[in-house]
């Protein structure tokens, strides 16, 4: 079976290797950006590490790899950008870069689920915190001259005495 050609329109063909289109890519998170790390250097970029050449668009197997590129940059909210042939960059979100290929649809999708598990996870990570840490934790108080465990919500002190009756005091201090 031919592989499929992941761009929208066929290249055209030619008899020279060139480099891999996922080459051109790279990504660098936009709050480092600033005039002065781009002149110290002092930024970190992200690249698909591609050094294939070939006489496609793509070297076999790295339109998923620059699918994938894609999903994990555009998901951090990465600065994505392409170099074309003449050297100059073009910065775009994830999903505009893929729409130059048939796997758009698919960066798209894979974006919105890793939102989607990032939220999930957050919110089971505050569920857990919120249940370690129980809302009114029991303490000890002395109430008058007796000694009593319960909790403190607003300041008032609620506490079972000695014969099981469920009682609440102002005036009392931790111990």
């Amino acid at each position: 079976m031919a592989a499929k050609n992941t761009a929208k329109t066929a290249p055209a063909a030619t008899d020279e290797a060139q480099a891999c289109e996922c080459s051109r890519y790279d990504a660098m998170f936009p709050d480092e950006l600033t005039e002065e790390n781009l002149e110290s250097g002092d930024y970190q970029v992200f690249e698909t590490g591609c050094t294939a050449t070939t006489k496609r668009l793509f070297a076999p197997g790295h339109d998923a790899k620059l699918k994938s590129a894609l999903i994990k940059w555009g998901a951090l909210g990465l600065d994505i950008r392409r170099t074309d042939e003449a050297g100059v960059a073009v910065s775009a979100e994830a999903v505009k870069h893929a729409s130059r290929y048939k796997f758009a649809g698919m960066v798209e999708a894979g974006i919105k689920r890793a939102e989607e598990r990032r939220v999930a996870k957050a919110a089971k990570a505050a569920k857990k915190v919120a249940k370690a840490e129980p809302a009114n934790p029991i303490v000890t108080a002395k109430v008058g001259r007796w000694t009593r465990e319960g909790t403190v919500t607003d300041g008032v002190f609620t506490y079972t005495d000695a014969k099981g009756a469920t009682k609440t005091a102002t005036k009392f201090a931790l111990i």
